[in-house]
């Protein structure tokens, strides 16, 4: 190797150091481990910040409404002599309800009552559009949702 390919080289490792060197600003910021830390360090404050909010947040009390039924009064023999109150409404136990009519209430309702989470973020979002846009209240896409709407904010 002759002295001229020698200092080639030389240069061309010079210039390597050279871009090297400036890379190390903005690129070296920019890794894909810092990326990752900022992201990971991001989704722990979410994470932190939602539950901090879920323990400050206290959930209303029930709804007496909701609650409310109907007075019964009966002869010594069980049959019903009268109806009183403002609802027509007797709590039962889910075993006392058909399977069949448990489906049908189901299937009306909230067909993927089985499947979903108990929120459909979906109906929520649009809710929160339309209630924005003046359009009237939304929300209760779920059975879930429906329940705890009517029990505890209605």
């Amino acid at each position: 190797m002759g002295r001229a390919e020698e200092r080639r080289a030389r240069q061309k490792g010079a210039r390597r150091a050279k871009r090297a060197a400036k890379a190390g600003g903005i690129r070296r910021f920019f890794t894909w481990k810092w990326l990752l830390g900022y992201v990971l360090g991001l989704g722990l404050l979410l994470v932190g910040a939602f539950f901090v909010l879920y323990l400050l947040v206290e959930v209303p009390p029930a709804n007496a409404a909701a609650k409310a039924e109907a007075n019964i009064y009966k002869y010594g023999d069980g049959t019903i002599m009268a109806k009183t109150g403002d609802v027509n409404r007797e709590s039962v136990p889910l075993s006392k309800i058909p399977k069949k009519v448990q489906h049908t209430f189901v299937a009306a309702e909230n067909k993927d009552f089985y499947g979903d989470s108990g929120v459909s973020f979906t109906g929520t979002a649009r809710g929160l559009i339309n209630t924005a846009l003046g359009r009237g209240k939304q929300g209760g896409s779920t059975i879930t949702q429906q329940y705890v709407k009517n029990y505890y904010l209605s």
